[in-house]
């Protein structure tokens, strides 16, 4: 059995091992701010639009496994800002988890430099992502690799 982390592109194979991460993923993210409790099929409405970007030209779903257990996924999409600016196209990070005992052990990076270059194969010069400011430590990943804050989304509930 091979403690070696590869990483690879998800397969429709991969949707329940990756809906479990997703879930610990968002109960993680709930923890910080309820507004990311998920719904009681939020996992199953969470397969089936990964399994629509599986599907589709312009998404890269990477998995990482290690001895044939996911342990952690990105999820990277090409996007496109509206006409108003000059670089339209652009590549966005929805997501990328990695479960809790492998974290601080390089995979979250492998999975982000996967993603990237895919994205930079496709022509992408701009990599955007959200990333929720109560997540320490997110935030503190993201920043590591270089990202810095643009724009601020300010909510308010009423």
């Amino acid at each position: 059995m091979s403690s070696e982390t590869r990483i690879r592109p998800g397969t429709t194979q991969d949707l329940d091992a990756i809906g479990e991460l997703w879930k610990e993923f968002m109960d993680f993210h709930s923890q910080r701010d309820p507004h990311f409790t998920r719904s009681a099929d939020g996992d199953e409405a969470f397969k089936t639009y990964l399994a629509g970007h599986i599907s589709s030209g312009g998404s890269c779903v990477l998995a990482a496994e290690r001895a044939e257990e996911i342990i952690g996924y990105c999820l990277a999409v090409v996007a496109k800002s509206p006409p108003v600016v000059a670089e339209r196209d652009h590549g966005t990070i929805l997501d990328l988890a990695v479960t809790a005992r492998y974290r601080r052990q390089g995979i979250g990076r492998r999975l982000y430099e996967t993603a990237l270059a895919w994205l930079v194969e496709h022509g992408m010069h701009r990599v955007e992502l959200r990333a929720v400011v109560s997540n320490e430590v997110s935030t503190a990943f993201w920043k590591k690799l270089g990202f810095k804050a643009y724009i601020e989304t300010l909510f308010r509930d009423v």
